[in-house]
């Protein structure tokens, strides 16, 4: 069988693929039995024992290939003025469909499995306006408790004291254990690697991703320490096969502060006490400014750092890199996109632990 023909064949299995996506869709209960409790930890614990020990990105590296590549079949087109054009087209519907099937299998199906929340017993993740100030007073008197507990003055900010590889170390070490409102989050091997990418992933403005091809969690590691253990246990919750946002924000959150580590539980809280103030600032600027008033000088100077560090990567395309991305996560039934990520707040608000 020739080239023309496989290509053809596999850019018609696309549009196969494409409809089957659309139908499992509608079935989360399937997906969360036969996928994500099924292949998908098998698939996830193969890809971290072959490749968690290299200690560089394996994913970054297939990125830059992929770039690579791609510049390289853009520069033959243009030699070749695009001739034949009905062979480049199934060229490159082959590929897609390649790369689709292989997401999918590897991860993406996650998309469509049960909401974390009707899993865990909570009824709805709305909440009125009093209930959320009530759950931002009761975060701000715990970052402020723990945040007493690592420094003697409330004004001094905290500096975490560890190596990025600790972090990782110590993150590995507490999802080996793991177990949050009956749902079991441990796993025996960790595949947590800084980002190759990292200054570029600073530019587009994130702070982590995994690599649905290769099952690494890679975080970013120009973000501040503050912020770190809280990035390596969301990323870790997507290994897990938590694919939305405001999930692994919410498991995140969950594995540090249920952590021994008082630095691990004041990053956690950080993390939620941020989305709880964001979530109040979008409805009353001034109630937003009083609460944040209420948090320790020290805590404000650990805000301003990470404000200070995505200004400075500031850019003109970074909004374009957050809409793709947005579109990105429409398409994959995140119907709030890229305000996913704080959607959390609905989980904490809602937690009654």
């Amino acid at each position: 069988m020739n080239n023309y023909i496989t290509n053809k064949i596999l850019s018609t299995l696309l549009i196969i693929q494409v409809l089957f996506i659309a139908l499992i869709s509608r079935k989360p209960d399937w997906v969360e039995k036969y996928y994500s409790n099924g292949v998908y930890p098998v698939i996830s614990r193969l890809l971290r024992k072959l490749l968690g020990w290299i200690p560089i990105s394996i994913g970054d590296l297939l990125y830059i290939l992929f770039i690579l590549i791609v510049l390289r079949w853009i520069w033959y087109l243009i030699q070749t003025w695009f001739s034949p054009i009905k062979s480049h087209i199934y060229k490159l519907g082959a590929f897609i469909s390649l790369v689709f099937f292989v997401f999918h299998l590897f991860w993406g199906l996650n998309y469509y499995r049960l909401p974390l929340h009707k899993r865990i017993g909570m009824e709805s993740l709305e909440y009125t306006q009093t209930e959320l100030v009530e759950t931002a007073q009761i975060h701000i008197d715990k970052l402020n408790t723990i945040h007493s507990n690592i420094v003697e003055n409330d004004s001094i900010a905290i500096s975490v004291p560890y190596k990025r590889l600790d972090i990782y170390k110590i993150a590995g070490t507490h999802y080996k254990t793991l177990n949050i409102d009956s749902i079991d989050l441990h796993f025996k091997t960790k595949s947590i690697k800084s980002s190759l990418l990292s200054k570029t992933l600073s530019y587009m403005g994130f702070s982590g991703y995994l690599n649905p091809f290769t099952g690494e969690s890679q975080v970013n590691r120009k973000i501040p320490k503050s912020n770190f253990p809280a990035t390596t246990c969301h990323e870790m919750a997507h290994q897990l096969g938590y694919a939305s946002e405001d999930e692994a924000n919410y498991i995140g959150y969950l594995a540090c502060i249920t952590s021994e580590d008082a630095y691990f539980k004041y990053s956690g809280e950080l993390l939620a006490v941020q989305h709880l103030l964001y979530t109040i600032a979008q409805n009353d600027k001034d109630l937003y400014k009083e609460y944040y008033q209420k948090l320790h000088v020290g805590i404000q100077k650990n805000i301003q750092q990470n404000r200070d560090f995505w200004d400075s990567y500031h850019n003109p395309f970074e909004p374009y890199f957050k809409k793709f991305y947005d579109l990105f996560l429409k398409a994959n039934s995140q119907e709030e996109g890229i305000q996913s990520y704080n959607a959390m707040v609905g989980y904490l608000v809602n937690n009654k632990h």
